[in-house]
């Protein structure tokens, strides 16, 4: 049995830093490997229209960076040896491109200065934005025929092989007409992981068209699967409403944790971080997600607004540690020239690992206001750390924080600046429930969900497993 590891987002992935998936694919990934000997990389070739056998260096490089961090090092903390060629991960440079893009940032502060150097790079994101935006829309509307889809070349996988899909891939042209045609011509089991269902359930959350898209990816994956993953109770349940819904054939949906990422995938001990290349001028809170309307930074931004009155210089900053979403540039230029808060609100978008770790560390404590989750990965990695966390009460985030989080309705102004008033003028408070954290939490670890999906794979692949529940 060959169990067939999905990257084929991996390969195209163009920013540089790790979102979300792409964190969790290389981070049950780097564990895999180190559990067992019978892995296989393969991607979808949308141009060629074909399933091809894939080697680690074929992977974007920030992805080949995690990688290289995270192999050696078990779920115990034991070194490991790599025991298959596809372990072996040629040394990259990220922390010296990072370095080399901070000096340019610095010599260009100089010459231009502070507010030219910020509108240039925001210029430069919002282009970058865009680019991605057209690359994956022309993809998108390119027309389909009702022909059959067609192998071209040998198959891929056999029988009792299992091929496992982590991965983002509804962006890329008859991919799930691909994995169905290669799936029956080899009769090797399928297992997908659903995070969530937001483009389908919300489409006024995405860009145009892309509802349409990731429908039509959703209900194939679901049709293609042996058996569909995901990261919540509440999402199997929203899987589960959306089969029923769309009257598509039933499908076994099994949930895993996520692991927490305490370290970030440095390999390093947090207190051993260098600092970040942005140091607060003050005490500082986070969040750390995607800046996006369903992440409803727009509700911090009023609530610091408020806070900036109430306490003066004592109001501590906030850091919006994320990557920009195409629908957010109204907001950002709100933020960045409302004088009252300029100073106070800092977005940082490309933060690295041991950035996020050293932020995690010393922040006063964290927030996620989010509307709607798959999971709350945020909130996880909050209290894997014993930070205290203040979070949104609706979907999936109270199963992320379970009794160890203090929530508010996220459309209820009141109730959150509330909460984080009381965060910030009483640190005893805040003091004392992150030693209950600390007592308390117990961390889940990326080697933890690679064993339990190493698990699922063997069940699968046994001939004589019966029904997976």
């Amino acid at each position: 049995m060959t169990l067939w590891f999905d990257v084929t987002d991996l390969r195209h992935w163009g920013l540089g830093h790790l979102t979300g998936i792409q964190r969790t694919s290389v981070s049950v990934l780097a564990e895999l490997l180190t559990i067992r000997n019978d892995i296989e990389l393969f991607a979808f070739d949308s141009a060629n229209k074909v399933l091809r056998k894939v080697d680690i260096h074929s992977l974007a490089p920030v992805i080949r960076d995690s990688l290289a961090s995270t192999r050696g090092v078990n779920g115990d903390g034991q070194k490991t040896e790599p025991v298959s060629s596809c372990r072996q991960i040629t040394p990259v440079t990220g922390r010296a491109r990072r370095q080399l893009k901070s000096a340019i940032r610095k010599k260009l502060k100089e010459l231009l200065g502070d507010e030219a150097t910020d509108a240039l790079r925001e210029t430069r994101r919002a282009f970058g934005n865009f680019l991605r935006a057209v690359r994956k829309q022309i993809s998108m509307r390119i027309a389909r025929t009702d022909r059959p889809f067609k192998i071209a070349g040998p198959v891929l996988f056999k029988k009792g092989d299992v091929c496992i899909s982590l991965s983002a891939t509804w962006g890329f042209q008859d991919y799930g007409e691909g994995l169905a045609a290669y799936k029956q011509a080899s009769g090797a089991a399928y297992i997908n992981l659903i995070y969530d269902l937001i483009p389908a359930l919300f489409p006024a959350w995405m860009p145009p068209h892309h509802s349409e898209v990731f429908t039509r990816w959703v209900t194939q994956q679901i049709a293609n699967s042996d058996l569909i993953l995901t990261i919540s109770q509440f999402q199997k349940n929203e899987i589960a409403h959306f089969i029923e819904t769309e009257r598509l054939a039933s499908r076994s949906v099994e949930v895993i944790r996520l692991g927490d990422n305490p370290n970030m995938n440095s390999g390093l001990p947090v207190e051993l971080l260098p600092r970040p290349r942005y140091v607060p001028e003050r005490k500082f809170v986070i969040c750390v997600s995607t800046i996006d309307p369903r992440k409803n930074q727009g509700l911090l931004y009023r609530v610091w607004q408020r806070l900036v009155e109430e306490l003066g210089p004592d109001c501590p900053q906030l850091l919006l540690i994320g990557t920009p979403h195409p629908h957010v540039s109204d907001f950002l230029h709100q933020i960045r020239y409302d004088r009252s808060v300029n100073k106070v609100i800092v977005h940082l978008a490309d933060v690295s690992d041991e950035e996020l770790a050293w932020y995690y560390k010393h922040c006063a404590f964290t927030i996620y206001p989010s509307i709607y989750e798959g999971w709350g990965l945020p909130i996880s990695e909050s209290l894997s750390l014993g930070r205290y966390c203040i979070a949104g009460n609706r979907t999936s985030l109270p199963e992320a924080g379970g009794d160890l989080v203090d929530y508010f309705d996220p459309f209820d102004f009141a109730a959150c600046y509330k909460l984080v008033y009381r965060a910030v003028t009483d640190p005893d408070y805040v003091q004392a429930y992150e030693e209950r954290i600390r007592t308390n939490y117990v961390p889940y670890s990326w080697a933890q969900t690679a064993a339990h999906i190493s698990g699922i794979v063997d069940r699968l692949s046994d001939p004589d497993r019966g029904r997976v529940d």
